[in-house]
């Protein structure tokens, strides 16, 4: 029955450790970003669904740079390694930015 109460009154007692506050992402950090993750649909002979490229987004895009030109809608959808998390959540919920690029790319493949 002790055991019982001492995990009752834990649980009842705040928690002691600080929460860390949630920092938005800005631009710089794409800029900083060791790596990018392709999040759009997989277009059969450019580009897979989670394609990782290493670098800076320059190089990416310069490494990329015929499939970007084709397909502009893809470096819309290269998201950086600080983001990554959040946005392949965002990819599929419905009124982001990425869900909307999604789409737009999936309907101009449909063409």
């Amino acid at each position: 029955m002790a055991v019982k109460a001492e995990k009752a009154a834990k649980a009842a007692e705040p928690e002691t450790a600080p929460v860390a506050e949630k920092v938005p992402v800005k631009k710089e950090a794409r800029k900083k970003a060791s790596f990018f993750v392709y999040l759009g649909p997989s277009i059969q002979g450019v580009i897979q669904t989670a394609s990782i490229f290493t670098g800076t987004i320059e190089e990416v895009l310069k490494q990329l740079a015929d499939q970007v030109e084709k397909y502009p809608r893809i470096k819309a959808l290269l998201i950086s390694d600080e983001n990554i998390a959040e946005d392949r959540i965002n990819v599929t919920k419905p009124g982001t930015r990425l869900y909307a690029e999604y789409h737009r790319l999936v309907n101009e493949l449909k063409k």
